[in-house]
């Protein structure tokens, strides 16, 4: 296998699961917010969506803010350092894409030694569009969308992934439930964290 190998993961939804406490944090400032109005934002990138008329530089503020508090206190999904050392054992190099903010990610992964797996942080710092954020990846480590994917909870990220003609596994613990995520593509569905190397393993035809 070729050293260039990369496999891209989300963070919220499938490394944590922050999902509950996302939308806690929007009600503070959205009394009327429903949790199912946080999964249609997630339908697409968030950052290009009309999420509410109310929303402001305060409430942006307050929101990145009380995420880096809490999320830490979040321990990661069960069973997930395994799936990172499994693909790394056989060859991968892993790489986070996020909307969320960088420094919450790093402090969030050094807490829980999870920071040594991963090359490298691709979160709302560097670009707010996950297209761009892959481009930037396939550039940088000299591959092509079909010799990698991305592993999401959620329709918006299948969506970018696709659009870069690369293929994307859906896990179910996170934000979108199954019939979602297979209604909107997902080119293999997890259920579980050990489903992952299935996934990878059925997509990128590996022995």
């Amino acid at each position: 296998m070729k050293k260039n190998k990369i496999i891209f993961f989300d963070f919220d939804g499938v490394i944590v699961n922050s999902c509950q406490m996302s939308f806690e944090i929007n009600k503070e400032s959205i009394v009327d917010i429903e949790y199912s109005e946080i999964q249609k934002w997630g339908e697409g990138n968030v950052y290009n969506s009309k999420l509410r008329e109310t929303f402001n530089d305060d409430h942006i503020r307050y929101y990145f803010e009380q995420y880096e508090q809490r999320v830490k206190e979040i321990l990661p999904v069960e069973g997930m350092e395994e799936v990172f050392k499994k693909l790394i054992s056989i060859g991968y190099r892993l790489v986070i894409v996020s909307s969320a903010d960088e420094k919450a990610i790093e402090i969030f992964l050094k807490k829980y030694s999870l920071d040594k797996y991963f090359i490298e942080i691709l979160a709302r710092r560097a670009h707010t569009s996950k297209v761009e954020k892959f481009k930037m990846a396939f550039g940088k480590y000299k591959i092509k969308a079909k010799e990698t994917l991305l592993v999401t909870d959620s329709v918006g990220d299948i969506k970018e992934a696709h659009e870069v003609k690369m293929k994307a596994i859906g896990v179910i613990w996170g934000l979108h439930e199954k019939e979602r995520l297979e209604k909107n593509g997902a080119d293999f569905i997890a259920e579980k964290p050990e489903d992952i190397i299935i996934g990878v393993k059925k997509i990128l035809a590996l022995n």
